[in-house]
């Protein structure tokens, strides 16, 4: 297993299930390509629990849904491209290496074939919904 370092995003979200536009946000991250997934760490935070409120507040979050790379508010209510989420993280990439490496896939695009398997991989959607049945 690499002990190499990830880029770090964090999703600010009303509820990736119940709300449009954050369910978009959601999978803007989740429809990267697996060469870009095996670069970064991300997670969806809702607010509608006590933990999501926590990180929007930590995070000094003012809209929803926003994207954050790196503890940056990047993307706030704007869905990004594809071209222009892998600028902003090849930006914050810890390494010249990891830069040149996220640079060298901008012309991949997304791969909405596996949004289910990334979605589910960074619990998207699942700590949302505890006062639905």
């Amino acid at each position: 297993m690499s002990t190499e370092p990830k880029i770090h995003i964090d999703i600010l979200t009303l509820d990736s299930v119940q709300c449009a536009a954050c369910g978009y946000m959601t999978e803007s991250i989740a429809a990267l390509p697996e060469d870009v997934q095996n670069m970064i760490e991300y997670k969806e935070w809702s607010i509608k629990n006590k933990e999501g409120i926590a990180k929007f507040l930590e995070l000094k979050g003012r809209v929803l849904p926003t994207i954050c790379i790196e503890r940056d508010l990047v993307f706030e209510s704007i869905i990004p491209q594809y071209e222009e989420l892998i600028d902003e993280m090849a930006k914050r990439a810890p390494t010249p290496q990891m830069r040149d490496r996220i640079l060298s896939l901008r012309d991949k695009g997304f791969e909405f074939d596996k949004i289910q398997e990334n979605l589910a991989k960074a619990g998207a959607g699942m700590k949302t919904r505890k006062d639905s049945a």
